[in-house]
């Protein structure tokens, strides 16, 4: 609300204004005192609701009499418009791909609001049944991107789905509902069952905690005699082959890794091997894990976990990725990652996979973009830009974005640009994001100088785009990480 200063008469000096509201005419509820310019916001009201307003002036001797009463009436509540153009294909005998527009603007007759900061998350559910109505039995995922890769259907299956916009603002509608079907299976690819083959698996022993299942998805190229997998658990060393041994209990511990090695009896963790691992920690009750590379991509790794709270997710590589030979993946790496040798600050992203190819792509960090490399200067123009702009008194990053443990956020923000250097600052002086909303659209990720290419391309291999490419890749919840409460089953598929 606004109104019109008083003049006040002479010897006299009007100290502020009081302002009486309520959903009644004439109101007599102060609201707000003290007011000292000619201006007033009244927020957090109800909507679709009338409000009356009366402003008095105070000065040294008491308040004057009221102002002529003013009302306003509050728009309905936003509610975000609900996704559109939803799409969905059958991509594979075990994946169903999903793309839809954007929710971008509030839902017809409801309240306008700048939904640009308000980023969505969206909601997929899926059913075999048509109609259906989302429920949490039917939730299959989330994604803050506009597609997702339902990668746990069964082949030959017909499934139904729609998708909902959620952000601070509320849920939005239902999109309409799409249907698609898997391929059959292909009796001449692992032997013709699906990629997630949870077959066979034995009772958990009692004390155990959760049951590993081991997947040969090296086309051929290995037999289960030479995959290798490896793990020291509470004290007891596990060295097996998935021919001898293709199931493992696993029991309750902390900080734990299980190695996989191809075709290397000597399970040497070296750069002339095949070989890579996951990481968890293991409660009676409970289990978080990832995938990652962080440190390289030696071997093709994913893997499905279930759970008795309702968990069922796939993460690491995705299908497409698992289907191709070893040296297309590695030729798609090299023709994606860039090079310039030339200016103040050269880059070369190629040198990832030339350094020890075939056996790993490692990450820029060891591989010249760190302290004393010849690309360490990558990102050191960007780094002062960030700090100059937001105002950051913290010391300056250090080369490959390095001395930021206590920043994960502005790490994140320099490997994938989005820190701004223009516009509205939203770091503060310590390096704090101030705005979560950065992390909102990943679509604006990697798409200027410098950036991590490594990283942007390990992603893009990956289920639904979620894994573990750097150091803080958690940052708005984009790794490869999962927990869940009462784990039951683990598939993990080793490729080629």
């Amino acid at each position: 609300m606004t109104w019109q200063a008083v003049a006040p008469p002479a010897n006299c000096n009007i100290n502020s204004y009081n302002i009486y509201g309520g959903t009644a005419p004439n109101p007599a509820t102060l609201i707000a005192s003290g007011v000292t310019g000619t201006t007033y916001s009244n927020a957090g009201l109800a909507a679709s609701t009338k409000y009356y307003y009366l402003v008095e002036a105070v000065d040294s001797y008491g308040p004057s009499a009221v102002s002529q009463q003013a009302s306003a009436t509050t728009p309905a509540y936003s509610v975000i418009a609900p996704p559109t153009s939803l799409t969905a294909v059958g991509s594979s005998y075990q994946q169903i791909d999903l793309r839809w527009v954007a929710s971008t603007a509030p839902a017809a007759n409801t309240a306008p609001v700048n939904y640009s900061i308000y980023r969505s998350t969206y909601y997929i559910y899926r059913s075999t049944t048509s109609p259906f109505m989302p429920a949490t039995s039917t939730l299959i995922g989330t994604t803050k991107s506009n597609w997702f890769q339902d990668a746990l259907c069964a082949a030959s299956t017909q499934y139904y789905y729609q998708v909902l916009a959620n952000n601070t603002i509320g849920v939005s509608p239902s999109s309409t509902t799409v249907t698609a079907t898997t391929l059959a299976l292909n009796p001449n690819l692992w032997g013709g069952a699906p990629f997630w083959d949870a077959s066979d698996i034995p009772a958990l022993p009692a004390g155990d905690t959760l049951m590993v299942k081991f997947l040969n998805r090296t086309n051929g190229k290995y037999t289960d005699a030479q995959i290798i997998y490896t793990a020291t658990i509470n004290g007891n060393t596990v060295n097996s082959t998935i021919a001898e041994n293709p199931t493992y209990a696993m029991g309750a511990n902390s900080s734990g890794r299980m190695y996989f090695f191809l075709n290397d009896p000597t399970v040497d963790e070296d750069n002339t091997d095949y070989w890579d691992y996951i990481e968890f920690t293991v409660g009676p009750t409970s289990i978080n894990m990832d995938t990652t590379r962080v440190d390289a991509l030696g071997v093709k790794i994913a893997f499905n976990l279930s759970c008795g709270d309702g968990t069922n997710v796939a993460l690491g590589e995705n299908q497409q990725t698992f289907m191709e030979d070893r040296s297309v993946t590695l030729q798609r790496y090299l023709a994606a990652a860039p090079y310039n040798l030339n200016g103040a600050a050269p880059y070369d992203f190629q040198i990832d996979e030339t350094t020890y190819g075939p056996y790993r792509i490692i990450e820029p960090g060891a591989a010249g973009f760190n302290a004393g490399g010849p690309y360490q200067n990558y990102y050191a123009n960007y780094i002062s830009s960030i700090w100059s702009f937001n105002g950051i008194t913290i010391p300056l990053a250090g080369p490959n974005g390095s001395g930021l443990g206590a920043n994960p956020d502005l790490s994140a923000a320099i490997f994938r640009h989005t820190a701004p250097i223009s516009g509205t600052r939203e770091f503060n002086a310590a390096g704090a994001l101030t705005n979560q909303g950065m992390w909102g659209n990943p679509a604006s990720f990697y798409q200027q100088e410098p950036y991590d290419h490594y990283a942007q391309w390990i992603e893009a291999q990956a289920i639904n785009m979620q894994q573990y490419a750097f150091p803080y890749n958690d940052a708005g919840g984009y790794s490869s990480d999962i927990g869940c409460a009462n784990p039951k089953t683990l598939l993990v598929a080793i490729g080629w």
